[in-house]
């Protein structure tokens, strides 16, 4: 170890001192073989250090070594039983030596890469040198020079692409004879470098023969050790070049750092071509420039637009240099090209005088607002050649184009000569938009004269239809248009009309109407501010409200303009102008309605402004005369009140109002009566108005604030939420006693003036004059009210033609209809909507007409109806005149109460009577068969013992014995029907009952082939019923459903939450179904549609559900099955009407009638 660590500290290289660490410890262990192994990982590159001795055998053992992360290191060791913890001692300093070498290797290379650095920025730098004083072939030979010494390259060559074909053509080289290379053209993906520019991808080629890329057939060199190729970007990303270089042996080919260090080259080196070429450009162009300029200024100096044409024309053919050229200028009218001027063409030339807008490269360049290149094909265009069309562009407008070829001399254009004519034409449009507007200067002034004429009949116009109609007609006539109209906004409704039509919109004017309802179009018009031409493909056109508004202002696919109406930034209308023709409206035409719109809008808004001044006190005074009519006649406080707001309403602008009522011992204030804006429904002023009306009610004065946010008197009361911006408040007095608050609120600013709070003082004394004596009269009426609402018996009255006034608290309990629902009906409304028998209608209308036309009060009739989801309901009515203090009749008083209870008394009492008399018929003769039964019974078994050998007699005493069965069970049911039922009732789940039935009958409903539904619903709750006789119930419906379907079908059992509380349970099958006539019958005792059976099985069925307070319906169809549904209550079976109880009621009902009439008598 000592010798070891001597080693290591040894002045040798790494490698060295490794392999005699090696050898040694190989020594000293006793091993054939020892090594070390480093494996780049990058790479995978590996190097490895070995000590051997003689034949390499025995057992092989690897411990890695730790180094960098950029490494793998390993020591492996052979021979017989290696000392593991000795070779781990050596694999440490194996470690640090291992480093050494890494460190080593990583600084050389670092050193080898710095040099070719810094020769690789000299060269760049020479390169950018030479950029601007030399020739463009001295820096394209530079540049190869350069990369041939920089990358230690025998040959280089440099190729530029051609702007027409894209082909590759070698300009520079070095190493190679220029007669050889000079020239040579390269399609794109032909050889490496065509693949390169092709692509775009640098390329190291090592062996071109080998080499799957190049399989096409790219040419082996011997010579040529390896090369690299690598792309030349220009500015925008495009491939401009490629350069090119090789090395020849004995060099060692290149690699992957050699390809990044040569593409770093490469992009400094287009970079300069790149500088260069634009530095020759500019140069170029600034000595074209100069000229131009000296042209523009002549052409600017004058507004004739025939000399400004030719001094274009001889400016694109001396300066620019095009051989033919023509200048196309838009047509505003028809929307065409027209030909202005043209030189260098002959009489051969067929140059077409109009060229449509859209139509071909000519019409296309215009469009578009792009320069076109277009060959002899292109469009099937009349002009011949190559030509460039290049559009003159003003303001982002097209106003015509430039038609330029070099035909003459057959020569190319060239891009530069492009960009050069455009620049040119641009500057030059400018001269002439302003020679062509001077000539529409004077067409203006003209036009000006009418429109001021116009404008002056507008002004005069009295009224605003006069004035409205007075500008659709001058609008129609300013542009020639087929309709007009003029839609006005008004701003506190939200809502559009078409004030007045011209022309053809008179036909669809109520069409229009409609569709201007829409809040899309009234939106339109509030933020349209800009006039606009619409054409029926137009975008605007085609879905949604405002495009039908916007085609019904235009019929018929007609083109429309739409121009604003706008005074002081807001909008009051909008002007709409159809053509039914093809021409379009143009940009002039848009600009007279528009100066005519801007004049009539003022006019419009001061004549509104005026008229609505005049409604408004005319408003006043009618409202002051309905007020007083209606507060006169309110019959109520509510009534009273909400007459004043509806009156207030009519008077001002509002979007809330109130009236508060004072409390007479404390003096707070609360709302006794509201009313908002039709789309407005939140009391967001109401926190406000509560501060207000408490100083209002102390001051005993009225106050009114045109813009509360600049009313210092609201300082402190104004919250961040409330949109209220102008208010009045008025106290409403009587007897110096302040008994309410009138407040208007606007949450538009500058709203209310001192004038619409005198108004409102007018109407809140009136209004308070009889607010005392209704107040005192609601009162009287509430306690009147109360007694109606507290009496037992219902209580309706009508007045002198039959119409229903009140309806109290047990009428609607009574009859099952809200008084809210019924008041103000007909009572002949009111009796179609029960279910009454058309006898018992004709008797209560004879005695209505008797009781109004004699006075005589009408009696103890009784009536039968049943209200809507409930049974049937029996009420004792009498019909009283209802007379004032004076005696006159003003109505009927009808007063009624139910006796529907002892009604069913009677009938149960009688039922009862009529089933004890079944059941002791039915005992009877249960008793009287039952002992000869029994004697034939035992007879027959005792016959069928004897003879038991006997098979004849045995078969029919047999038949005997089935047959007297049948006759004990019929004897049984007939005694168990004359029982008293009794029921032992606790809370038990429907669903259980059932499903437990349908377990235990499905053997018979298998045999029977009937398919089976359960829809149970788990969420219904108990019910106080007995099972035994529930599953009873169940077994006999099913026992019926199942001879109702002898070829068998389906059965369908379903439960759920009953209406009224409780559950239900329904059974349905596919059976015969059950006819009408016997539909009613089904459950009378003894009653039974088969050939056999007593005909009690439903009527047993009747008196469970029954005895349970439940009820059981049924519903069938012929040929499509039957229902039964049976419906239990929750709470269990009603107490049973006792015997007693019905006598008692009897007894009280007749002794009360017999005292009736022995006073009859005893008065008479």
């Amino acid at each position: 170890m000592q010798e070891i660590t001597q080693i290591a500290c040894a002045k040798e290289s790494a490698g060295e001192r490794i392999e005699r660490v090696l050898d040694i410890a190989r020594e000293s262990m006793g091993l054939t073989a020892l090594s070390v192994v480093l494996t780049e990982v990058a790479t995978s590159k590996v190097r490895e250090w070995k000590s051997t001795c003689g034949q390499v055998n025995g057992e092989h053992i690897s411990v890695p070594i730790p180094v960098a992360e950029e490494f793998a290191a390993e020591a492996v060791a052979v021979g017989d039983d290696p000392d593991l913890s000795f070779l781990q001692v050596i694999c440490g300093y194996l470690s640090v030596l291992l480093e050494n070498v890494v460190l080593t290797e990583s600084f050389d290379n670092s050193n080898a890469q710095a040099r070719k650095r810094m020769e690789e920025i000299a060269a760049i730098y020479d390169i950018g040198q030479a950029i601007y004083p030399s020739e463009n072939t001295d820096l394209l030979d530079l540049i190869v020079a350069k990369a041939a010494a920089v990358m230690d390259g025998q040959t280089c060559s440099l190729m530029m692409r051609n702007p027409l074909d894209g082909t590759l053509v070698i300009q520079a080289s070095c190493g190679l004879s220029d007669e050889i290379v000079k020239g040579v053209q390269i399609a794109l993906g032909e050889g490496i470098a065509g693949k390169v520019a092709q692509t775009g991808e640098p390329m190291l080629i090592l062996d071109v023969a080998s080499d799957p890329r190049f399989s096409d057939g790219v040419r082996a060199r011997s010579n040529v050790s390896g090369s690299m190729c690598v792309p030349l970007r220009d500015q925008a990303g495009g491939i401009a070049g490629v350069l090119s270089i090789r090395r020849h042996h004995p060099k060692p080919p290149f690699g992957e750092d050699d390809l990044k260090l040569f593409g770093v080259f490469a992009t400094h080196a287009a970079l300069a071509i790149s500088g260069h070429d634009l530095y020759t450009r500019l140069h170029q162009k600034v000595q074209e420039m100069s000229t131009i300029s000296d042209v523009l200024k002549s052409i600017n100096s004058t507004l004739d637009l025939e000399y400004v044409l030719n001094q274009i024309l001889d400016s694109i053919t001396e300066v620019v240099g095009f051989d033919r050229c023509c200048v196309y200028l838009l047509d505003t009218r028809s929307g065409d090209l027209t030909l202005h001027a043209q030189r260098g063409y002959g009489r051969q030339d067929a140059v077409p005088e109009t060229v449509r807008f859209d139509d071909g490269v000519v019409g296309l360049a215009a469009k578009e607002r792009i320069p076109i290149f277009s060959q002899d094909d292109l469009h099937n265009s009349p002009i011949s050649g190559q030509r460039l069309i290049t559009p003159i562009v003003v303001r982002n407008r097209s106003i015509g184009v430039v038609v330029a070829d070099n035909s003459l001399n057959k020569k190319p254009i060239e891009p530069q000569r492009a960009d050069l004519l455009a620049t040119f034409v641009n500057q030059a449009g400018i001269a002439v938009e302003n020679a062509r507007l001077y000539e529409a200067m004077e067409k203006k002034y003209a036009e000006l004269n009418v429109l001021y004429e116009q404008s002056k009949s507008i002004s005069a116009a009295s009224g605003l239809e006069s004035a409205a109609q007075m500008l659709v007609t001058t609008a129609s006539k300013v542009v020639q248009c087929d309709g007009a109209g003029l839609l006005l906004l008004d701003p506190r409704r939200d809502k559009l009309k078409l004030q007045a039509v011209f022309g053809t919109l008179g036909k669809t004017e109520p069409h229009i109407q409609d569709l201007l309802q829409s809040p899309e179009c009234v939106q339109l018009v509030r933020n349209q501010r800009n006039p606009l031409i619409t054409t029926s493909g137009s975008s605007e056109r085609k879905f949604g409200p405002v495009a039908d508004m916007l085609n019904a202002l235009a019929p018929a696919n007609a083109n429309l303009m739409i121009v604003p109406l706008v005074v002081e930034d807001t909008p009051i209308g909008l002007l709409a102008l159809n053509r039914d023709r093809p021409e379009c409206f143009l940009p002039g035409e848009l600009q007279l309605v528009a100066i005519v719109a801007t004049h009539a809008a003022t006019v419009l808004k001061n004549t509104i402004a005026y008229e609505q001044k005049m409604q408004q006190k005319v408003l006043k005074l009618s409202a002051l005369y309905e007020f007083s009519q209606k507060i006169s006649s309110a019959g109520s406080l509510e009534q009273a009140l909400d007459s004043i707001l509806a009156v207030v309403a009519n008077v001002v602008d509002y979007d809330e109002s109130y009236i508060y009522a004072v409390e007479d011992d404390n003096g707070t204030a609360s709302v006794r009566a509201s009313l908002f804006r039709e789309d407005n429904q939140d009391a967001s002023a109401a926190e406000l108005l509560g501060d207000v009306t408490s100083w209002v009610t102390k001051e005993h004065v009225a106050i009114v604030s045109p813009d509360i946010t600049h009313d210092p008197r609201f300082d402190g009361l104004i919250t961040g939420g409330t949109p209220v911006r102008s208010l009045m408040s008025t106290p409403l007095i009587v007897q110096d006693e302040v008994v309410g608050i009138l407040n208007v609120c606007s949450y538009s600013p500058n709203v209310y003036t001192e004038d619409d709070v005198r108004v409102l003082c007018i109407i809140a004394s009136q209004g308070a004059a009889i607010y005392k004596e209704l107040e005192a009269l609601a009162a009287l009426t509430s306690y009147t009210d109360n007694i109606l609402s507290s009496i037992a018996a219902g209580v309706a009255t009508l007045d002198y033609d039959g119409v229903l006034l009140t309806w109290n608290m047990a009428a609607e309990d009574i009859v099952g209809l809200r008084a809210s629902r019924i008041e103000g009906l007909h009572y002949e409304d009111l009796l179609a909507r029960l279910k009454i028998k058309e006898s018992d209608k004709a008797l209560l209308r004879q005695a209505v007409q008797s009781v109004s036309s004699t006075g005589i009060t009408y009696q103890g009739y009784k009536l039968a109806f049943h209200p809507e989801k409930r049974g049937e309901v029996y009420i004792n009515l009498s019909i009283s005149p209802l007379l004032n203090n004076a005696g006159e009749q003003l109505g009927l008083v009808l007063i009624f109460e139910d006796i529907t209870r002892e009604i069913k008394m009677e009938n149960e009492f009688r039922r009862m009577g009529e089933l004890a008399a079944i059941g002791q018929l039915a005992a009877s003769i249960a008793h009287e068969l039952r002992n000869p039964l029994s004697s034939i019974k035992g007879a027959a078994q005792f016959l069928s013992n004897e003879y038991e050998n006997e098979e004849a007699i045995v078969e029919f005493l047999g038949i005997i014995i089935d047959e007297v069965n049948g006759l004990n069970k019929l004897t049984t049911e007939f005694l168990d029907y004359g029982r008293p039922m009794q029921l032992e009732l606790k809370p038990v789940s429907l669903n259980m009952v059932v499903d437990k039935t349908l377990q235990l009958m499905s053997v018979h409903i298998a045999n029977n082939e009937i398919g089976v539904k359960e829809e149970f619903d788990t969420s219904i709750s108990q019910v106080q019923a007995d099972e035994s006789r529930l599953q009873q119930v169940l077994r006999n419906i099913i026992i019926n459903a199942l001879q109702a379907m002898p070829d068998g079908g389906s059965l369908a059992v379903r439960t759920g939450k009953a209406p009224g509380g409780g559950a239900y349970v329904s059974v349905t099958d596919s059976g015969c179904g059950i006819a009408k006539d016997k539909l009613e019958r089904i459950f009378v005792p003894f009653f039974t549609t088969k050939t056999k059976g007593t005909g009690l099985g439903l009527s047993v069925v009747h008196k469970i559900i029954e005895n349970h307070g439940g009820s059981i319906e049924v519903s069938s169809d012929i040929g499509k099955g039957s229902t039964f549904t049976i419906v239990l209550p929750s709470h269990g079976a009603r107490s049973p009407i006792e015997v007693e109880e019905i006598d008692q009621t009897l007894e009280r009902r007749i002794s009360g009638k017999l005292r009736g009439e022995a006073d009859l008598e005893h008065e008479s």
